[in-house]
């Protein structure tokens, strides 16, 4: 199963954003919204979503793209119903129309504002999915643009709206500890190897079960994977589009057990972008504690919180992930641009210039030059000499670096050829981290 995750993994971020987002667009969303089931209060809204834009209206790197935060919730009849069990960002190049995934593990320990340290999926209960946003924007450094949250009702529904859909398991499944409808106690699972149909109720069993033969987490989510893609097939089949019945169907599932805060016009713009997106393009990452990961199993570090898992680097140090997730996520305006950017040590503090070469490559920007100024500065600033043709690029850095802008003559332009060179005075902090 765990092949067979890997196998799936450059298609489910297709998957997840067609099926949950490009379908209810396409799928009479005015009956949808209408009934004002799914729409909640409508966010700020993704810039990017409204074709180019004017730099000003971008507050930093990421802002180029629309992120998505994708919530998958037990529902009211499940004990635990409003923690987040599913939570993945999904990001959009509406300049190059690519998509990118990132999942996070449900027991990263976290700070949630107003709420102490707990688990992440706790945001979702204590404040909803404005919260959950608001924990995931801190800890990936990045702006998340709309939330679309489902439960398991979503699911079921639409299987058995669209007839079933197809599975494969490789070997026999078996889960003794799989909970009970009244989630009190447990009712024995087992599902044959080889392929078969499966309705709704037997599906979400199948996508949920992971004690006993179901192989953990991994083999859940590679389940998981495999019905979103079945799904998607049979909600893309002629036979769904052009049956009444069947569209009435995905749109009960949908109002009844879905929110987002996407407008209208917003969702068929979505739809318009995503339907252009190739499969194979799509780059997708999950945060693990495997060897080669960013997260560690923290604790033996906050004794009394259970199982949790914390960065790599330290807790609550999500620079590593950050740096991951704007590598995966780059910029639309800053991959158009293609600055060329030298960092000049202005501030006298040792290693400083080499530190944010690093940051800024992983965030999309070509480091030609790293220097130490023979005289130290107050103020950082940044000199330009493209005469403001990448003013993509300036709103990043100025906001990043909260510096003054000073033209630079051509005749003087660095050896490196960098477009900016980056001042580094001594007014220079880093970002703090949540």
């Amino acid at each position: 199963m765990v092949g067979s995750l890997l196998n799936h993994r450059q298609q489910i971020g297709m998957v997840v954003v067609s099926v949950v987002l490009a379908t209810l667009a396409m799928l009479s969303v005015k009956m949808v919204l209408a009934s004002q089931k799914v729409m909640t209060k409508p966010s700020q809204g993704a810039p990017a979503l409204k074709g180019e834009v004017d730099p000003t209206k971008l507050k930093g790197e990421g802002d180029g793209r629309i992120n998505i935060l994708l919530l998958g919730v037990g529902g009211e009849a499940h004990a635990g119903g409003s923690l987040t069990d599913t939570i993945m960002v999904a990001s959009i190049d509406p300049i190059h129309k690519d998509v990118a995934m990132l999942s996070i593990p449900r027991d990263l320990y976290v700070k949630i504002p107003g709420y102490g340290q707990a688990k992440i999926n706790a945001a979702g209960t204590y404040g909803g999915p404005e919260l959950s946003k608001q924990v995931v924007e801190k800890i990936l450094d990045l702006p998340i643009h709309y939330y679309v949250q489902a439960d398991f009702s979503t699911f079921k529904q639409a299987v058995d709206t669209v007839g079933g859909v197809n599975v494969a398991p490789e070997s026999p499944l078996y889960d003794p500890e799989y909970p009970c409808d009244n989630e009190t106690q447990y009712c024995k699972f087992s599902l044959k190897a080889g392929p078969q149909r499966l309705d709704g109720a037997t599906a979400l069993k199948y996508v949920r079960c992971r004690h006993g033969a179901c192989e953990g987490d991994f083999g859940r989510a590679a389940r998981q994977q495999e019905v979103l893609l079945a799904l998607r097939k049979e909600m893309l089949d002629a036979k769904t589009l052009t049956n009444p019945l069947k569209i009435a169907g995905l749109v009960d599932a949908v109002g009844d057990h879905v929110r987002m805060d996407l407008s209208p016009e917003e969702l068929r713009k979505l739809a318009t972008i995503v339907k252009d997106v190739k499969t194979d393009t799509i780059v997708t990452k999950v945060l693990t504690n495997q060897p080669d990961g960013l997260l560690v199993n923290g604790s033996d570090r906050f004794p009394g919180a259970g199982s949790i898992l914390l960065p790599k680097a330290g807790s609550f140090d999500y620079t590593e992930i950050q740096g991951l997730v704007h590598t995966i996520f780059a910029d639309a305006y800053l991959k158009k641009e293609a600055p060329k950017v030298e960092v000049t040590n202005a501030a006298g503090v040792p290693g400083l210039a080499a530190k944010l070469s690093t940051q800024l490559t992983a965030y999309s920007y070509q480091v030609v030059a790293t220097t130490s100024a023979d005289t130290l500065q107050a103020a950082t600033t940044l000199v330009d000499y493209t005469g403001g043709t990448k003013p993509y690029t300036l709103r990043y850095l100025q906001q990043r670096f909260k510096a003054q802008i000073i033209k630079g003559e051509s005749s003087q332009k660095p050896a490196s050829g960098a477009d900016v060179v980056i001042m580094v005075g001594k007014d220079y902090q880093q970002p703090t981290q949540p």
